[in-house]
Parts: C-alpha cells; structure tokens; sequence
C-alpha cells in the first residue's frame, strides 16, 4: 500500500523530488492566473531579447480567414 503522505497534488509524486523541486511545484500550482500571465510575458521578453524568437508581421483578416477555413 502506497504511502499517503508521499502523494501532491494532482496526482504528481514527491518520489526522489528535491526539496526545491516540491517547492516549485508547490508555488506553479498556487500562481494565479494574473501571475502566470506575467511570468510568460517576461518569459516572451527574454526570448525576443535573446534572439530566440523572432518579431514577426502580424497577419490581416483576410489572410486569418484563409488560414481558418484551410483547416475545415
């Protein structure tokens, strides 16, 4: 029988975790949306600015029409 206390949240378990694993794992799953949302907006920052990603054009209505009527 599995120990209770081993078992997370969500099903994860803290088999061979670290005690920071845990505790990343604790505060990802307490973030609010609000928090998330800034975390991938820096997230996005840091990529443009590293050259990971690349700017690109924005598409217009047109040419978003096309793209979702392709996939019907």
């Amino acid at each position: 029988m599995a120990h209770e206390s081993s078992k997370q949240p969500h099903g994860t378990s803290s088999t061979n975790w670290t005690a920071d694993e845990q505790n990343l794992l604790a505060a990802t799953l307490a973030a609010t949306p609000a928090q998330r949302l800034a975390w991938l907006e820096e997230a996005l920052q840091l990529a443009y600015a590293s050259g990971a990603l690349k700017l690109r054009a924005p598409i217009g209505k047109r040419e978003w029409e096309a793209k979702s009527s392709e996939s019907r």
